[in-house]
């Protein structure tokens, strides 16, 4: 029980905090489109949106313990890890592409604009993290290799 609580709470925490930021997105991406087309927005949120964004960032976090942590994958690099995780976010983005257009709704524009700025945003923030824990890395190398030769 200890392992399902210990795999379960980040999934859970990181899915409320994207879904907490799919919906900020969406409220965004829905004034800006009103602003830009003169168009109205209604600003209240589906209900089907809600749950299509909780299906889908419950997805996205299950995913990220699973490739990005160190539960299933062990040996892998963090930058082989994020590409795994890119291409796996551009599949799941090519699949919810498919099944929002199914749906007949007119939001449905801006709530494939709201998680593509999420998977994009979340593609950009772990390259600027595998950039950081390069640098890091090199830094640690470097003054290793100062210790080194002090000693």
């Amino acid at each position: 029980m200890k392992k399902l609580v210990d795999f379960i709470t980040p999934v859970k925490s990181f899915a409320a905090m994207m879904l907490a930021g799919l919906v900020i997105l969406y409220m965004v991406t829905g004034t800006a489109y009103a602003l830009v087309t003169g168009a109205d927005f209604d600003y209240s949120i589906p209900f089907v949106f809600i749950l299509q964004g909780a299906g889908l960032t419950m997805i996205i976090a299950l995913l990220r313990e699973i490739i990005l942590s160190d539960r299933i994958i062990k040996k892998w690099r963090f930058f082989r890890r994020m590409m795994l995780f890119s291409l796996a976010l551009l599949l799941l983005f090519a699949v919810s592409f498919f099944v929002v257009f199914a749906i007949p709704a007119g939001w449905a524009y801006l709530w494939l604009a709201a998680t593509a700025l999420l998977m994009a945003g979340m593609t950009v923030i772990f390259g600027l993290s595998e950039f950081y824990y390069k640098k890091t890395g090199d830094w640690y190398t470097q003054m290793l290799q100062v210790y080194k030769d002090k000693h």
